[in-house]
């Protein structure tokens, strides 16, 4: 009787190669709202869109980043570890040359402002190395540093001091705001509701539009700048204090999407 022929072992698919880019998605309107807001209120120079593309460069390469590191963890460091540091490179070198006809063509004001995001980004670095980052105050850091390239790129437009720096704060005080309204869902979401931050949640973020009216009026700020904030507040306050669901976490992000534009065309329109 001949041997029954080895059945073949089925064909191994090969797994899909991971996509290196930044895997936050909130992150990526932190980052573009102030811009698109700075490029909007200044006049387009040669210096700020150069500016705009060395940061963007920059975020785009932070998940190589993070996979080179090994924050994204072994496996990921095995499979993923050389292709990202040679995009890693790749991004580097383009940021790099942006970054330095950025400064070349940019005033001295300007040039000053990019030690905000660079000393941020090395606290954002630090708070990743000690796993911080997804922390209520690591997520407020994170996105004070993401929005902070808005201010270097207003003042490479031609926009006043005093404007850059109060679109800065309402954003900062924006994205706060939203940060709140999010961790409240998801500390009673792990919590099964034993824990309630809501109430103190909603008493931060309605201070912040306090802090920022007493800000614009302390440093003599347009008063488009708090008015901006109201939106994004608003909703925190009212997310803190409703029993909303975690399944709803999408509906949310978009609602605090809405809630950034709206504060961006406020922003754009007392500015211009």
């Amino acid at each position: 009787m001949a041997p029954m022929p080895e059945t073949a072992p089925p064909p191994t698919t090969p797994s899909a190669a991971r996509t290196l880019v930044p895997h936050e998605h909130g992150a990526y309107g932190q980052l573009a709202m102030p811009l698109l807001t700075a490029l909007a209120i200044g006049r387009p120079t040669l210096g700020s869109i150069a500016l705009t593309a060395a940061i963007v460069t920059a975020f785009v390469g932070h998940e190589s980043l993070l996979v080179a590191l090994g924050q994204r963890g072994k496996r990921a460091l095995e499979l993923d570890g050389r292709r990202a540091r040679r995009l890693l490179v790749r991004l580097g070198a383009l940021a790099a040359a942006c970054a330095a006809v950025g400064v070349a063509l940019a005033p001295s004001a300007a040039r000053l402002a990019l030690v905000l995001p660079v000393a941020l980004a090395a606290v954002v670095a630090w708070l990743v190395v000690r796993r911080l980052e997804k922390t209520t105050v690591g997520e407020i850091v994170v996105a004070a540093a993401l929005s902070s390239g808005g201010l270097a790129v207003a003042l490479a437009g031609g926009v006043p001091l005093s404007w850059a720096l109060a679109c800065w704060m309402t954003w900062v005080l924006a994205f706060a705001a939203a940060t709140l309204a999010v961790q409240v869902v998801l500390v009673r979401a792990r919590s099964k509701g034993r824990r309630d931050p809501g109430a103190v949640h909603a008493a931060l973020a309605a201070a912040l539009v306090g802090v920022a009216f007493a800000a614009a009026w302390w440093w003599e700020f347009p008063a488009a700048a708090p008015i901006a904030l109201v939106p994004t507040a608003l909703l925190s306050v009212t997310v803190c204090l409703a029993r909303f669901s975690p399944r709803r976490l999408r509906e949310l992000g978009w609602a605090m999407v809405g809630s950034s534009v709206l504060t961006m065309v406020i922003l754009v329109v007392g500015l211009r």
